[in-house]
Parts: C-alpha cells; sequence; structure tokens
C-alpha cells in the first residue's frame, strides 16, 4: 500500500493559536502508522483570539459575528495547512486529505438535545488547499447518544499501546481528559473520559481574581505561593460530576462564573488572598485527576505510566502535585514517546480524517457512551483530482477493519 501525506488541524481551548502537523502515513485502518513530517503552531491575531473568547461564553448569540467567525477560522486554519506543506518544501497537490475538526465554541452532552459547534468553514479551507477536508467529527457521535469526547481514543490506541505497560494518557487542557491503554489491550479495552476542570477552570480563576489582568496561571507561580484552602477544596470535591460514573464530559459551564461565584462566600471566610485561591484550584484539578484514576480505571491492572499533553503541562506547579499524588508511576511528556506535547491533538485530527476516508468508525462506543460505532466526520471535497483520488482510494477500500467492540 503506497505511503501517503495527511495534514491535521487543531484549535485549543485556551484560543492561543492553530497547531498544524503534516503526516506520513503507511498502512490503512487499524494498521494505520504515521510518521510526522513536521509541525508549527500559528498564533492567532489579537482581535481573532477576542472574537472566540465571547463566541465561547454564554450570552446573546449574535449571528452575524458567528458567521464572520467562522470564515475568519477557516482562512486562518487554510493558512496554517498550506504554512505546513510550504515549509515541508510539499506540495499540497501530494496531500490526500485533511483533518479539521474546527474550533469548538459550545459542548452541552446533557439535556433532552445534547449539542456540540464547531466554527471554521471547512469549505474556505477545501478551497485554498485543493485538499479533501474532513472535519466536525464529535457530531455524529453526540447524534448517536454520545458525548463526542474522547474521540482521540482509537488513535490513542495506535500511538501509544504498549505490549507491558499499562499506560494512562492525560490531555491537560480545557477540561483534564484521560484515555486508559492497558498492556497489550484492543480497542474494546480502551476507557476514556473527561475526569474533570482543568485550564478552562484555572484561567477564570486568574481573569476573574485580577480583573482580566492576567489570563492564566504562567508556569504556576501564583498557585505555589498560597495555601491550599481545605475547607474549600473538599466543598468543590464533592460536586456532583466527579461522582459520576463514566461515559461523561463536562459542558463549558459546569465549573464556569456561576461555580466560581458560589466560592465567594467561603473564600471571604477563610480570609483568601489570590495566591490561596489560585493554589486551591490547582490542587483541586490534580486531585480530580487522581481520584478518578482510581475510582474509574481496573484495580486489577494497575497504572504503570502516566503520559501527558496540554497546555497544563507548563504549570510546574500542576506537575509537582500530580507527581505527588500518583507516587511512584512515572510522569512523561507524549514527547519523550515520539508525538509532541503541543501537536498531539492536531496529529490525531490527521488519524480521524485518515479513518474516515478508510471507512473505519472512530468512536468506541465504551469511551464516549454512543449506541453505536459510526464513521466520523463530514467530507468537503477539494480539487477535482484531489477527489477524484479520494474516491478512488475510499472504493478500495471494500473489506474495511472494523473496531472489535465486543
Amino acid at each position: 500500500m503506497p505511503t501517503r501525506c495527511i495534514i491535521g488541524l487543531s484549535s485549543g481551548s485556551s484560543a492561543e493559536g492553530v497547531d498544524a502537523v503534516l503526516l506520513e502515513a503507511e498502512g490503512a485502518g487499524l494498521e494505520l502508522r504515521v510518521r510526522l513530517v513536521l509541525a508549527l503552531h500559528q498564533p492567532y491575531p489579537a482581535d481573532l483570539r477576542e472574537m472566540i473568547r465571547r463566541m465561547s461564553s454564554p450570552g446573546k448569540l449574535d449571528g452575524k459575528e458567528t458567521a464572520l467567525l467562522h470564515r475568519l477560522l477557516g482562512e486562518t486554519f487554510a493558512a496554517a495547512a498550506r504554512q505546513a506543506a510550504d515549509r515541508a518544501s510539499m506540495s499540497l497537490r501530494n496531500v490526500q486529505c485533511l483533518g479539521c475538526p474546527g474550533h469548538i465554541v459550545w459542548h452541552e452532552p446533557g439535556g433532552r438535545f445534547p449539542s456540540t459547534f464547531a466554527v471554521g468553514m471547512a469549505a474556505v479551507v477545501a478551497e485554498r488547499t485543493g485538499v479533501t477536508t474532513v472535519g466536525d467529527f464529535r457530531s455524529r457521535d453526540v447524534a448517536v447518544g454520545g458525548h463526542g469526547v474522547p474521540l482521540s481514543a482509537l488513535a490513542d490506541h495506535l500511538l501509544f499501546r504498549h505490549a507491558q505497560e499499562n499506560r494512562v494518557l492525560i490531555h491537560l487542557g480545557s477540561a483534564a481528559r484521560i484515555v486508559y491503554l492497558p498492556a497489550s489491550g484492543r480497542p474494546v479495552d480502551v476507557l476514556g473520559f473527561e475526569a474533570g476542570p482543568c485550564n478552562l477552570f484555572l484561567d477564570s480563576v486568574m481573569r476573574h481574581l485580577t480583573g482580566g489582568r492576567e489570563e492564566y496561571d504562567a508556569g504556576g507561580k501564583n498557585g505555589v505561593q498560597g495555601r491550599c484552602l481545605e475547607p474549600l477544596l473538599q466543598r468543590w470535591l464533592a460536586h456532583p460530576y466527579l461522582q459520576r460514573r463514566p461515559p461523561k464530559s463536562l459542558s463549558r459551564q459546569t465549573f464556569g462564573d456561576e461555580f466560581l461565584a458560589q466560592t465567594a462566600p467561603t473564600a471571604q471566610q477563610l480570609q483568601a488572598s489570590l495566591h490561596d485561591l489560585v493554589c486551591t484550584a490547582t490542587h483541586f484539578v490534580a486531585r480530580g485527576i487522581t481520584v478518578a484514576l482510581r475510582r474509574f480505571l481496573p484495580e486489577r491492572r494497575p497504572l504503570q505510566r502516566v503520559l501527558l499533553s496540554g497546555g497544563g503541562i507548563r504549570n510546574g506547579f500542576l506537575w509537582h502535585l500530580l507527581e505527588q499524588q500518583l507516587t511512584g508511576i512515572p510522569l512523561d511528556k507524549t514527547d519523550q514517546h515520539g508525538v509532541p506535547s503541543d501537536a498531539r491533538k492536531a496529529i490525531e485530527s490527521a488519524i480521524l480524517a485518515a479513518f474516515t476516508v478508510d471507512g473505519v468508525p472512530a468512536n468506541l462506543p465504551a469511551v464516549t457512551g454512543a449506541a453505536g460505532s459510526r464513521l466520523l466526520g463530514s467530507l468537503t471535497p477539494g480539487s477535482s483530482a484531489n477527489w477524484a483520488r479520494c474516491l478512488a482510494w475510499m472504493a478500495a477500500q471494500t473489506a474495511p477493519l472494523a473496531v472489535e467492540q465486543e
């Protein structure tokens, strides 16, 4: 089977910018093997970053601004894809497909009509690059009763599974997302869920306490100077979400402004400083993760290694707390296992796109809670020549390697 090139894009919850990767892939479906050719980060301009943050906050929906952001992000994603190909000295005509999940501005997994919404116009990406674009991966899983996350679980199985080690991947992003990979496990053995809040919560605490002067706790420098307020920590740890069994995922509002406002009376009683509250919030994130690992992962297969990715790995205080609470278990960045932590989500977007054109259902129902496995994503054809090649490839996958579910 010939080698093919695939581009993956990702836009994190911090709205800092878009990550792009170019992969070389051999094989197809569950036999896929990928090699990272190039990874880059393209920061968002300040005005675009502010638009994304406004759109991600609860409030009155502005249809005009939503449509404009949808278009602008499409142009930005396309520029990042072109830049990745240029830096690799590769023509986009040699790229088979492109994974572009967009930027999630709303995710509400509960209620009568669970919903998820991403912006970033796939038609613009396909038009500017000429490459067939696969995006909107979450929606199909949500439509069949799933949480839409973590959709990375099958890709993580291909990238990080180990014959002898029981491993867990923790992505320290907007939420703390966990994927468990037992030694020599099959896709059906993989577990995954969102354990609790992470950067979105910590950043909200910083903005709330500093009046917007500081957007995040750089390196954990504020948290490490404070004291953990145990009464407040215990109150937070009693939150119903942390007690709920997987599959589960967080809505953006669960630990949002209303949750923080409820903290104010207790904080005043404890005479808490800014450093104390950030310290307690960081302890809360770490405890939420470690309690979930102990409560929801199989006791008969103890953890032997933890792999970390996401913006939270730059918070030295959070890393230290995780080390303390996971005594005896090595903590590594995914970089040490061949996947740059900053590029992990973009790599997984590329793999999800490959799964789609290979005809492989990529959601794991045991992970997302969906009623069944499904092909994910919406395809937007690239140039006529690129689309013809994609159609020929898809037609050749006459017996797709379906994911084992039983």
